[in-house]
């Protein structure tokens, strides 16, 4: 068979599947199609709705040994908890969820690899589908350590997307993250830097009209605040809105009430 022909035969067959991935990704409430990839949300409502709601998504942390799914139980709660708010827990590219259900996307050695920029840009566009779908008046979003991480990137790289992000215990400074874990973990797969832009790298480029909000708990085990402080200190050199909490507890504060309240007030202003 003549090379051009094969071509053409493979090209035919990978557009008809991507055809087929779409048409199988069409229960908006439930999933989103963005970057010929599908990705998996579970969506709540508050019981009182205009035509125009905020929009919350939120994004789970790097999930090692489990499948996440503590994204929706926030998403349900602020729902739950607020008028006029449409909140999404998100499922990141790769990682399955305690359904069993999986989203599109490269998972990686979950050690800060899955942080690249087509991840970032199949988050970007679900968010932008999401915000079309709902017309939405806001876009706020929580991402925790991983997914705080992941929003810093998508702030600098989409920067008039969100309205207000609050990252929680990010690990923001990815390769001197990476160092310190290889030196507590002697993991090869950690030796190398990445060549994946950090936040504090991409600050310059983040919306003046975005407000930031940090916050990392005093004895976070995995980030502590320095990451933390690191990005806020690239922001305000910058001139951006941003604010840091440095609060009681440990790496796990993603569901913690200070953390929550910041969303919520996000979503009300």
């Amino acid at each position: 068979m003549k090379p051009i022909l094969t071509s053409l035969i493979v090209t035919s067959l990978m557009t008809s599947l991507s055809t087929f991935a779409k048409q199988t990704c069409i229960d908006i409430e439930n999933e989103v199609w963005s970057n010929n990839q599908c990705t998996k949300i579970e969506t709540y409502k508050s019981t009182q709705l205009t035509s125009s709601p905020a929009l919350a998504i939120i994004l789970h942390g790097d999930a090692h040994n489990y499948q996440p799914a503590e994204q929706y139980r926030i998403a349900q709660k602020l729902a739950s908890q607020q008028k006029n708010v449409v909140a999404v827990g998100m499922l990141r590219p790769g990682y399955t969820d305690d359904w069993g259900r999986t989203s599109d996307g490269r998972l990686g050695d979950t050690v800060g690899d899955n942080y690249d920029d087509e991840t970032i840009k199949q988050i970007a566009l679900a968010i932008q589908a999401l915000k079309q779908q709902h017309n939405a008046s806001k876009v706020v979003v929580l991402g925790h350590y991983g997914g705080a991480t992941i929003l810093g990137r998508l702030l600098g790289i989409y920067p008039n997307l969100v309205d207000s992000a609050v990252l929680a215990s990010c690990n923001c400074n990815i390769n001197a993250w990476r160092a310190t874990l290889y030196e507590r973990l002697k993991l090869d797969v950690l030796k190398d830097d990445l060549k994946t832009k950090t936040p504090m790298e991409l600050a310059k480029q983040v919306s003046d009209k975005t407000t930031i909000s940090l916050i990392v708990g005093k004895d976070d085990e995995r980030t502590g605040p320095r990451y933390s402080r690191e990005y806020y200190d690239s922001l305000k050199q910058h001139g951006k809105q941003v604010s840091l909490q440095l609060i009681d507890g440990n790496h796990y504060i993603f569901n913690n009430d200070i953390v929550l309240n910041t969303v919520s007030n996000a979503l009300k202003l």
